[in-house]
């Protein structure tokens, strides 16, 4: 879910879709291609912030520290994945995500006539 309505409005142009599904104690990370292209994910923050306290992790592709769940750093068009959970979240946490990534536009091709 977007923050606030500005950050739907900016959601609704951009080809990632970062979402959080937040039950009880434990919070579920979601990106989704809505975009014609192929991404390239670089990194994903994802942090929580309590009364008593706060982190944010780093996710990196998998083969790197402290990576994300999905195997692969390529999300093709039209795809969607569960990229990482939170466990033993306290009471009341607030959590969020972002994610980079670069996005791959430009194709060769060749036919033949």
């Amino acid at each position: 879910m977007a923050c606030d309505f500005p950050q739907q409005v900016y959601n609704q142009n951009q080809n990632l879709v970062v979402s959080i599904n937040h039950v009880g104690s434990t919070a579920t990370l979601f990106l989704q291609n809505t975009g014609h292209n192929i991404l390239q994910l670089t990194r994903i923050l994802i942090g929580s912030s309590s009364g008593s306290g706060g982190f944010v992790l780093f996710l990196r592709p998998p083969g790197q520290p402290i990576t994300w769940q999905f195997p692969s750093a390529t999300l093709e068009q039209g795809s969607g994945a569960t990229f990482f959970t939170l466990n033993n979240l306290p009471a009341g946490a607030v959590v969020s995500a972002q994610a980079e990534y670069i996005e791959v536009q430009d194709r060769a091709r060749s036919c033949l006539f």
